[in-house]
């Protein structure tokens, strides 16, 4: 989302222009340039900040979720919320990863960019607080020394590519252990800090030609270049616990079990029984008595036979088990021996194992009559019973119980309120990102079966989109037309002040502004 920042990244390569051309100074000066004044604390709401929704993290009766406009928290199980999106200490709105542990809570932010007419993944640092969000703090993005990057790894020395630019150097996750932060970036790897960021220590994978690496090893000239090396190019990392860490790459799985010194790594190449696709998006860990099932979402990278899908083992690593052949999935979650999985086709869960699957239907909120249009979930979490799907289209949550399995009703929450009139409409989330999330316009028809048109106009007036042309509403009440920021060509609008008009009927036209701001 933000959806995780997937969209952008089309291509496995790194372009060096963007890891050398500037200076860490004029990256950490970009840096410190979008702090902003605001309250420490959150600001208390009835809806979400966006319903671009991209994380989900919980814990204990706190739900946390990153959307594309900031992080928030829901204590009364999203009834309502506090969003952060104020707090001066996080560096940009979009959330990229979200960790939680006792009383710490650690998010990634980042935001797009355009760089030669491509949108870039821009990484602007971290936000934290060891008091579960009653104050922050904030560390800046990773950065090399201008020159060879080198680490000392038992009798060799290490040298790595310096990562000098915060283009494409955006962490997708982050995982906690005692005393540990574990970061995944795009183009700077796996890291570690023990002092809560105010260093990093670049972790030592193995390379492209490996499948181990350990600190005895004798390792002349061994040189890392992620633009060479989808191992180095990071997603996922899950500290199963202090000594077992677990890495995701666009080369790979990579596992250590002596607290990130030593690492043997698993890909779709290199074992009988193998994962699906080598470009590792999530990795997590499923408690089943005193044992933990390991469960990735894969997604193709180079090589012959590549898969999207979900891979499971039970023994480590040694074997795995592929389920979803050609489900491009993004997150899991777990109740006992369920597990959830929000992919682009919709959610998914199973209670055997992955011998039999469910498969959200049509979403509709029965109390509200909204509904969700697109089958895409991006992250899902559960607290108790129920169980919480993140979406660009909002959060929904239903219920999992023997007498009403997953799925049979759901409630929609979104960042809207009910009109004042059926004579006015507005806009939400506005203003809005088109490359994060959807606008959508709502009005209200005092009729059944009336005929709506729905035009999108920009500042000098010129007719940039129609979204729905005499498009007949069968029911009476509020309604929802989504606008993805595109004209009727395809083109993507610039930023600016765009107006829409709704003609109900023979109505008189209801007119509304929206402001694009990427």
């Amino acid at each position: 989302m933000n959806r995780r920042a997937v969209t952008a990244l089309s291509t496995l390569a790194v372009s060096a222009s963007l890891l050398l051309a500037e200076s860490q100074a004029f990256a950490q000066a970009k840096y410190l340039s979008t702090y902003a004044l605001g309250a420490q604390t959150g600001q208390i709401g009835a809806t979400i900040p966006s319903n671009s929704v991209s994380h989900i993290s919980i814990q204990g009766s706190s739900l946390w979720i990153g959307t594309g406009k900031g992080l928030a928290r829901s204590t009364d199980a999203g009834r309502t919320w506090e969003s952060y999106v104020a707090v001066p200490q996080f560096a940009s709105k979009g959330i990229f990863a979200i960790a939680l542990r006792g009383d710490s809570v650690w998010t990634s932010t980042g935001f797009s960019k355009d760089v030669d007419n491509q949108s870039v993944q821009t990484g602007s640092g971290y936000t934290y607080s060891t008091d579960l969000g009653s104050s922050w703090s904030s560390r800046p993005q990773p950065l090399d020394p201008v020159g060879d990057s080198s680490v000392t790894y038992g009798a060799n020395t290490v040298k790595f590519l310096p990562i000098v630019v915060n283009e494409q150097n955006v962490t997708y996750d982050i995982s906690l252990s005692d005393g540990t932060v574990w970061i995944a970036s795009w183009s700077s790897g796996i890291r570690k800090s023990t002092d809560l960021g105010a260093t990093w220590q670049r972790i030592v994978l193995p390379s492209k030609i490996l499948s181990s690496i350990a600190p005895t090893d004798t390792l002349p000239g061994y040189k890392i270049d992620p633009r060479q090396d989808n191992n180095y190019l990071g997603f996922a990392v899950y500290a199963q616990d202090n000594d077992t860490i677990w890495a995701g790459t666009a080369g790979g799985i990579n596992k250590s079990v002596d607290g990130g010194k030593s690492w043997v790594k698993f890909t779709r190449e290199n074992q009988a029984e193998h994962i699906l696709g080598d470009w590792v998006i999530t990795i997590t860990g499923q408690r089943i008595g005193t044992r933990t099932r390991i469960w990735t979402t894969n997604w193709p990278a180079e090589g012959e036979g590549q898969e999207y899908g979900i891979s499971m083992s039970d023994d480590g690593g040694r074997t795995w088990k592929n389920f979803l052949h050609g489900i491009k999935a993004y997150d899991f979650a777990f109740k006992d021996s369920t597990v959830y999985v929000a992919a682009d086709a919709g959610m998914f869960c199973t209670a055997d194992g992955g011998i039999t699957w469910r498969r959200s239907g049509d979403i509709i909120d029965e109390t509200t009559r909204e509904r969700i249009t697109e089958n895409q979930f991006l992250s899902v979490g559960v607290m108790g019973d129920t169980v919480y799907c993140g979406s660009s289209e909002g959060l929904v949550k239903t219920v999992d119980t023997p007498t009403q399995p997953f799925g049979t009703t759901w409630t929609i929450l979104r960042a809207f309120e009910p009109l004042p009139s059926r004579t006015s409409t507005y806009a939400y989330p506005n203003p809005f990102s088109p490359r994060l999330e959807t606008i959508r316009i709502h009005y209200a028809t005092e009729r059944p079966q009336s005929s709506v048109t729905l035009e999108v106009f920009d500042f000098g007036m010129n007719r940039m989109r129609t979204i729905v042309r005499n498009a007949q509403r069968t029911s009476s009440g509020e309604h929802d037309e989504r606008w993805d920021g595109r004209t009727d060509s395809g083109a993507l609008v610039k930023n600016g002040v765009y107006f829409y008009r709704v003609t109900i009927d023979e109505g008189e036209p209801l007119w509304g502004k929206i402001m694009v701001l990427q």
